[in-house]
């Protein structure tokens, strides 16, 4: 399989900075692009408190700016070729729509880790992503991100499976 584009999607946390991270190893040497989204949930509050403003067309200015700013700065320093979107709708339906849209290769994205009751009530958006997606999936869960932001390759799951980087 040839990669000539990555999904890779965020909503700001850590484990989704270390997928853009891991997006841009991947797709530095390859030269692939990268095509950084952002989902907003305006029904569901997404991406939560982080943007409580009521007036969406700011919402989506400001993480346009989060997008080609701070969240993008791997793929800038990696000298990776890349497009930021920001999308409207139920996150892990937009992600796996835009992955078809844009013939993405494959999609990068962060878990949050939730799991019991929240997960069952707020459902999981890698969870849904990983079934419903028709190309590969790698998820960063957060014992990928080390205290200062390091990816811990050993922890990654690729595809819903555990990735042991020391076993390869």
């Amino acid at each position: 399989m040839t990669i000539k584009r990555i999904l890779a999607a965020t909503d700001g946390s850590a484990p989704a900075q270390a997928a853009i991270a891991w997006a841009a190893e991947v797709a530095a040497p390859l030269g692939a692009e990268v095509v950084l989204l952002s989902v907003v949930d305006f029904a569901n509050g997404f991406p939560g408190i982080l943007y409580m403003s009521g007036d969406q067309a700011r919402m989506r200015e400001r993480l346009a700016n989060d997008l080609n700013g701070a969240w993008s700065a791997s793929l800038r320093e990696a000298r990776v070729s890349y497009r930021a979107l920001v999308r409207d709708g139920r996150p892990a339906a937009v992600i796996v729509e835009t992955a078809a849209a844009e013939e993405a290769d494959l999609i990068a994205m962060g878990s949050r880790g939730q799991a019991g009751v929240a997960e069952l009530v707020l459902g999981s958006v890698a969870r849904n992503v990983l079934h419903h997606a028709r190309t590969p999936v790698v998820i960063m869960p957060p014992s990928a991100v080390t205290a200062i932001g390091r990816i811990q390759p050993s922890s990654m799951a690729v595809g819903g499976a555990s990735y042991d980087a020391q076993a390869t």
